[in-house]
């Protein structure tokens, strides 16, 4: 084939035909030699991601046992102040009756008369009178149940 022989258009499609199938077969040629390089990449870069994702794996379970055993320590917390809290509003309801019934005991022993003006202004005068002679002593002496006051710091 000469130069000349190529101005024929059939001519120009085979040296066209030919031209592709040389480049197909080169590169083909060298896609096969770089494979074992891409592989050995691929495989490395593969290795690198399995590790990096067991890592976040392991940080990620950390961080949700950590997370566990914070809520378990604040439930813990908040139960004891709901305990603490459930004893005090026990004691004040047993104190209520105490006294409700203390009040009812002194009513029974000391009913109210009806006091006139005269009378009023009278007590009052004999009372300043006796108070001076005699201090004024509680009517009841209630004793406070011991509290321990860490406790009550823990459970704060």
């Amino acid at each position: 084939m000469f130069p000349m022989e190529l101005n024929d258009r059939q001519s120009l499609i085979a040296l066209g035909l030919s031209v592709v199938a040389l480049v197909y077969m080169v590169r083909r040629l060298l896609l096969r030699i770089a494979k074992p390089r891409g592989r050995e990449s691929m495989s490395r870069d593969s290795a690198e991601t399995e590790t990096a994702e067991a890592g976040a794996l392991g940080a990620t379970e950390m961080l949700e046992l950590r997370l566990f055993d914070f809520a378990r320590e604040v439930e813990g917390r908040m139960q004891t102040r709901i305990a603490v809290l459930d004893r005090l509003i026990i004691d004040a309801d047993r104190e209520i009756l105490r006294l409700q019934e203390l009040l009812v005991a002194t009513k029974r022993e000391a009913p109210w008369e009806p006091v006139s003006p005269t009378s009023a202004h009278e007590r009052l005068s004999n009372a300043t009178a006796e108070e001076s002679a005699h201090p004024r002593q509680p009517d009841a002496l209630i004793e406070l149940p011991s509290v321990n006051t860490s406790t009550q710091r823990d459970a704060a």
